[in-house]
């Protein structure tokens, strides 16, 4: 399989600790957030393995290319569309969050106008990359932040802050009810894979081993999950974790390095949360503005042999930023990012009536 699918599945992971999803999973800790995340775990390795076999169909396509291909303008114009806003947000709330976080932990007197925009410069640029040179952005990125993850969560696991009884009174509301809003939230971490819908045009082999491909995402997604999940328990307490605004931030932030360079673990984790940041809202922002891209007649915004549609999109798409940032408050950003995984299992719907449309007019293609 190729090697950037598990960077796009690696990245996506890692950054839920960079959402507000970490929140949204320790809110169920009183009720059945163990026995959904596990329900979530198998539905998404499930989605996973649909995902992998349908793109492995079609190699070096598209999901626009195939639906311009195979289905008519009245349903690929809206199902782009609404494709388009949902990685948008989805870079959205990591940028809003980011901004947050920044504002709180480290530049507590600096404008969240200079903030927001600091940040969007660089992911604009980022935008504007080609495919193929986003993919190897992430390579890169993940290969600089997995010493840095890995010496965190070493850190973490043997921290002597790090109560097990904690972790094991959260084990005992195993047997609750499931609950919704975790079970989209979990979801959510095997996202990442859906970012074929752009990227598979540079992945041009078949490869037929898919349970191989899934189990390893699934075994990414165990150790992510039961992270993102256990250690704020066990270094805050479980009584009052949910009512953390940033449950991880705090967790890091009570880990001492007593022989380090830098004595408080928080500032490895900023660094950690700050290039996952950068990277996952450029590639959720990359694949809204090829989607958008896929729509749009470039002669008809060209002027004196320029393109402009590439800056205008960007540029679009950083003005709605900067005022959902200075706009939403973090009560706000929470409130509606839970709306907005809510809404994930109508994307699942879309994409499988989309897929089952592609593949229905692919296998009724004329041969040649």
């Amino acid at each position: 399989m190729n090697r950037f699918l598990y960077y796009l599945v690696f990245l996506n992971m890692m950054a839920i600790i960079t959402t507000p999803i970490p929140s949204l999973l320790l809110i169920g800790a009183h009720g059945g957030a163990i026995p959904t995340m596990v329900l979530g775990l198998f539905t998404g390795m499930l989605i996973s393995f649909f995902f992998l076999k349908f793109f492995n169909k079609f190699p070096g396509r598209d999901y626009t290319e195939l639906l311009k291909a195979y289905t008519s303008n009245y349903l690929r114009v809206p199902v782009t569309i609404y494709f388009a806003i949902v990685w948008y947000l989805a870079g959205t709330i990591t940028l809003v969050m980011l901004t947050f976080l920044l504002i709180t932990f480290l530049t507590p007197e600096m404008s969240i106008y200079l903030i927001a925009i600091s940040i969007l410069i660089t992911v604009a640029f980022g935008v504007l990359l080609k495919s193929k040179s986003v993919l190897f952005a992430v390579e890169i990125i993940v290969f600089l932040v997995v010493p840095i993850a890995f010496f965190l969560f070493i850190k973490l696991y043997s921290s002597s802050e790090l109560d097990w009884d904690q972790v094991r009174t959260s084990l005992m509301y195993s047997n609750s009810v499931p609950k919704y809003g975790v079970f989209t939230a979990t979801l959510f971490s095997f996202s990442g894979i859906a970012n074929l819908i752009v990227f598979n045009r540079y992945f041009t082999k078949r490869n037929t081993n898919h349970l191989g491909a899934v189990l390893i995402i699934g075994l990414f997604g165990v150790f992510t999950l039961v992270t993102t999940y256990f250690i704020p328990i066990g270094l805050n307490g479980f009584d009052q974790v949910d009512r953390l605004i940033f449950p991880w931030t705090s967790a890091a932030d009570s880990v001492r390095m007593k022989y380090g360079i830098v004595e408080r673990a928080v500032f490895l984790f900023m660094l950690f949360f700050v290039a996952i940041s950068f990277m996952s809202i450029t590639v959720h922002w990359h694949v809204s503005y090829k989607l958008i891209q896929s729509l749009i007649r470039i002669d008809k915004l060209q002027m004196r042999n320029n393109n402009w549609t590439p800056f205008l999109t960007v540029a679009v798409f950083v003005a709605v930023a900067i005022y959902l940032t200075v706009w939403l408050t973090q009560y706000q950003l929470y409130t509606y990012s839970a709306y907005y995984f809510n809404a994930i299992p109508i994307f699942i719907i879309v994409w499988a009536v989309t897929m089952f449309a592609v593949k229905r007019g692919h296998d009724n293609e004329p041969l040649a």
